[in-house]
């Protein structure tokens, strides 16, 4: 169990989760991604230098180059056609392939994956 203080105040739950939305842009849409998958087992670190939220390891950094890059998006966000391209050429130049989480209120996380393939 981990206790968090701020100052000489312990934070609780509620606290916490606000003041984390205060300084993580999203992070109601971001922190259940984040979850599920280090629940599933992988690591996880922040991708912020390729423009996406997450970058994956199944094993862990320094055995591997991460294979996934994440980007969360909440089901009724529109994607620009330029964006998509974008996060899916700058992952295609670091060797990695993207997977677009998509989360809805429900608490549900659909998973996409974006491979390039040579014809």
């Amino acid at each position: 169990m981990l206790e968090v203080i701020e100052g000489d105040t312990k934070l609780s739950h509620e606290a916490l989760l606000k003041r984390a939305s205060s300084l993580v842009e999203d992070f109601e849409t971001v922190y259940p991604v984040y979850k599920e998958l280090r629940e599933g087992g992988f690591i996880v670190r922040s991708a912020l230098k390729y423009g996406a939220d997450f970058a994956v390891y199944t094993k862990r950094p320094g055995l591997e180059h991460a294979p996934y890059l994440v980007k969360v998006l909440p089901y009724d966000k529109v994607i620009d056609p330029g964006d998509l391209i974008g996060w899916g050429r700058v992952s295609h130049s670091v060797r990695k392939d993207l997977l677009l989480a998509i989360t809805y209120p429900s608490g549900k996380i659909d998973y996409i994956i974006f491979k390039w393939i040579r014809p």
